[in-house]
C-alpha cells in the first residue's frame, strides 16, 4: 500500500479562520486523511519583531521574508494589534472537521518560547510543559490528542521521554526518511518518530527557478518502503498556496498513494521492522539553524 500522511500544523488565527476550512474541503473532496495539531495559546507575533528578537533568527524558521510569509495583520498580533486567544477559535475549528478519516494532536502553547528556549530546558522542565498542553487539549475538548508535535523541528531528550511517558504511540517531531524509534543522549524512547520526508512547498525556494509541486512528486515517483510524510502549514498551504497544493494532493493520488493521517500510516507498519536512531541535528534547505533529524543507527554497527 502506498501511502503519504499528512501532518497539519495549526499554529495562528489566520491557520485557524482560512486555513483549515479550506483545507478540509480539499481534502475531503479527494476522500484524504490528515493528522491536524493544534496550537492553543495565543499569537503574539508582534512581540517577536524587534530586531534582537526577530522570528527570522529562530532555529527552524523559514526563509520567506516575514511580511510575504505571514501578512501584517498576524505579525503584528500582539503588539499594535491584540493579542489572538486561539482556543476558541480552534475548537470551533476542530468541530467543523467531522470526517473520521481526520485525527488531532497538539502543539506547544509557548510557541516561540519553546522555538527559542528548549534546547536549554531541562528534561522535567520539558515535560512540565508537555502535561500542561496535553491538559489544556483535554479541557478544551474532552478527549485525548493522538500526539504531540514540537515547534520548527526543535526538541531534546526530555520529549521524546515525555512523549513515552504520555503513552503516545507515535509523534512526528523530526526531519528523516523511515519511521524510527528516537535515542537522545543514549536514552531511548519507544514513542515512534514518524519523520516528515518531504520539503515543504515554502521551503523550496522560487529563485531556483523549478516547479516546486513537481520537485515534490519526483520525490514521491519511486515508492519508498514505508511512505512519506508530509507537513502542512495551515496558514500557508491552505491559504497563499492553497492552489499548489491541490495540486500535490492530484499529483500524489495519480501516482497511487492514499493519503491518510499519521494514526492511519503508524497502523500499517509492522513494529519488529523499526530500528532505533539517535536524533541528531542537521541544517534543512529553506529553514534557519539546525532542526532535529533523524540520525545514525543505534547502536552503530
Amino acid at each position: 500500500m502506498k501511502l503519504i500522511a499528512l501532518k497539519i500544523d495549526v499554529d495562528n488565527l489566520s491557520a485557524i479562520e482560512l486555513g483549515v476550512p479550506r483545507l478540509n474541503q480539499l481534502l475531503l473532496e479527494r476522500e484524504c486523511g490528515a493528522t491536524f495539531f493544534w496550537s492553543l495559546g495565543c499569537e503574539k507575533n508582534g512581540t517577536f519583531l524587534r530586531p534582537a528578537r526577530g522570528l527570522r533568527r529562530f532555529p527552524g524558521a523559514g526563509l520567506q521574508a516575514l511580511k510575504a510569509r505571514f501578512g501584517w495583520r498576524s505579525l503584528l498580533r500582539g503588539s499594535f494589534l491584540p493579542s489572538a486567544a486561539l482556543k476558541k477559535a480552534a475548537l470551533n475549528a476542530m468541530k467543523a472537521l467531522q470526517s473520521s478519516s481526520f485525527e488531532h494532536g497538539v502543539r506547544p502553547a509557548q510557541q516561540y518560547q519553546w522555538q527559542q528556549q528548549i534546547a536549554n530546558w531541562s528534561p522535567t522542565a520539558t515535560a512540565q510543559v508537555l502535561q500542561d498542553d496535553i491538559a489544556q487539549f483535554s479541557r478544551l475538548t474532552g478527549g485525548q490528542p493522538v500526539a504531540f508535535s514540537t515547534k520548527s523541528w526543535q526538541g531534546n531528550r526530555g520529549v521524546y521521554r515525555a512523549e513515552q511517558f504520555a503513552e503516545f504511540e507515535f509523534s512526528s517531531d523530526t526531519r528523516g526518511a523511515t519511521p524510527f524509534f528516537p535515542v537522545s543522549n543514549a536514552e531511548v524512547s519507544r514513542c515512534m518518530q514518524l519523520p516528515v520526508t518531504l520539503p515543504m512547498l515554502e521551503e523550496i525556494q522560487p529563485f531556483s527557478g523549478a516547479d516546486r509541486v513537481d520537485v515534490i512528486l519526483a520525490l514521491t515517483s519511486q515508492q519508498a518502503t514505508f511512505g512519506h510524510v508530509y507537513n502542512v502549514a495551515a496558514d500557508f498551504e491552505g491559504v497563499q498556496a492553497i492552489d499548489d497544493f491541490a495540486r500535490l494532493l492530484d499529483g500524489w493520488l495519480a501516482q497511487g498513494y492514499q493519503i491518510v493521517s499519521l494514526g492511519e500510516m503508524y497502523r500499517q507498519i509492522k513494529v519488529a521492522d523499526v530500528a532505533y536512531h539517535e536524533v541528531e541535528y542537521f541544517p534543512c534547505e529553506g529553514r534557519q539553524g539546525l532542526l532535529a533529524t533523524q540520525g545514525r543507527r543505534y547502536p552503530s554497527e
